[in-house]
């Protein structure tokens, strides 16, 4: 119950991504901020999601829950320039946010499939060759990730995302470009 003497009823979201984590999110949150959401992969979630909804008692379903995905957005007519763009900060978080044996970031790439790239990127970021570690990150995890490329590209991958069991979206962007080319595809309109 909020202190503050505006609204009482704010809703909390919690960013979260283990399986316990994200039952405890289900049960006490009113949405979920999801550790590594893209499309295709909420699945990965629906159980521990249930569990949480079924522990708070209310008959809270997804129905009255807000999930959040968060995408980065780079437009770009070459999609491997940038795919290269954001390898630098996937390599930097897998291979050294955390400590060797606990690193969320790193943990994460393994659960997407991912676990020969995520131990070389971990192993040349320790070993303090960041090249190395940058171009272990496979160009397909990022591309999974985020909406990259011109204009009709960015809009056919937008729908994945529609479908993906978020019901908003924070878009990461770089340039005025990128807003642009995100408002006409995903036909936003001004809040008044």
């Amino acid at each position: 119950k909020s202190i503050l003497h505006g609204n009482a009823d704010i809703p909390i979201y919690l960013g979260t991504g283990s399986e316990k984590m994200v039952q405890l999110t289900a049960e006490i949150a009113d949405g979920w901020l999801p550790f590594g959401l893209v499309p295709g992969n909420m699945p990965v979630y629906q159980d521990a999601l249930d569990s949480g909804f079924a522990k708070a008692g209310n008959g809270k379903s997804m129905g009255d829950f807000a999930v959040v995905g968060g995408v980065q957005v780079v437009v770009e007519h070459d999609v491997l320039a940038a795919i290269n763009q954001l390898k630098p900060m996937v390599a930097l978080y897998v291979g050294g946010m955390g400590a060797k044996n606990k690193n969320f970031h790193k943990d994460l790439m393994v659960r997407r499939g991912y676990g020969d790239a995520a131990e070389a990127i971990q192993q040349a970021f320790l070993e303090g060759d960041m090249e190395r570690a940058i171009a272990a990150v496979p160009d397909d995890y990022i591309d999974d990730g985020a909406l990259l490329g011109n204009k009709e590209r960015i809009k056919q991958r937008f729908a994945r995302w529609q479908d993906s069991g978020a019901t908003d979206l924070i878009l990461h962007m770089m340039n005025k470009e990128s807003l642009a080319v995100m408002s006409e595809v995903a036909d936003l309109k001004p809040r008044d």
